[in-house]
């Protein structure tokens, strides 16, 4: 009886534990989307002012003081990371269209590989959408390495080295003599598979 008492616990607990990872993670992610809209946001606002007003530098540099003053405990608002929001809002210009929609897909989008784009970027943490943007210039390049770091639980660290090694030129393109050098496998024959 105390083992069958033991063991359901055991399996009570289990799933509990499993429950409560489960919503950190959720957790996580819809504060990593709240963040990247709110960079967006904020980069767009800069975009528009520097357009219509001509904003410059000294204003960026104001508006990083004046709001990291009003937010002290923020990070990421430096005028260098003001400066990346406005251009992750000129590489991802419909971000938080796709953000309300969340993972759906635009019939109306004339640039479906856009918009799967976004949805990855909107998977990356802010510091793996920097590298994106400072060390690539082409979407597709993007979306490749955007995909790979999703796919693969990549640091940033590893997303540099991965671009640095130039991944999306070699990904598919290792040549092999598989086909020539190793026996067919044969079911039934005395073969075995490794």
């Amino acid at each position: 009886m105390a083992d069958m008492v033991s063991k359901n616990y055991l399996n009570i607990l289990q799933q509990l534990k499993e429950r409560i990872r489960q919503a950190r993670l959720r957790a996580v992610v819809a504060v990593n989307n709240e963040l990247l809209t709110a960079f967006w946001e904020i980069g767009n606002t800069i975009r528009k002012q520097e357009k219509a007003e001509g904003w410059g530098n000294k204003t960026v540099e104001r508006l990083a003081n004046d709001l990291k003053t009003e937010f002290p405990d923020m990070n990421g608002l430096s005028p260098r990371n003001l400066r990346y929001m406005k251009e992750f809002v000129l590489a991802y210009p419909k971000f938080t269209i796709l953000q309300r929609a969340v993972a759906k897909l635009n019939d109306n989008n004339k640039n479906p590989s856009f918009t799967i784009l976004q949805q990855f970027v909107a998977k990356l943490p802010w510091g793996h959408n920097c590298t994106l943007l400072d060390k690539l210039k082409q979407p597709g390049e993007r979306l490749f390495y955007a995909q790979k770091a999703i796919q693969n639980g990549w640091t940033r660290a590893m997303l540099v080295k991965q671009i640095e090694s130039e991944l999306h030129k070699q990904q598919g393109l290792l040549t092999n003599n598989f086909n020539i050098s190793l026996p067919a496998l044969r079911i039934g024959t005395g073969f075995t598979a490794f």
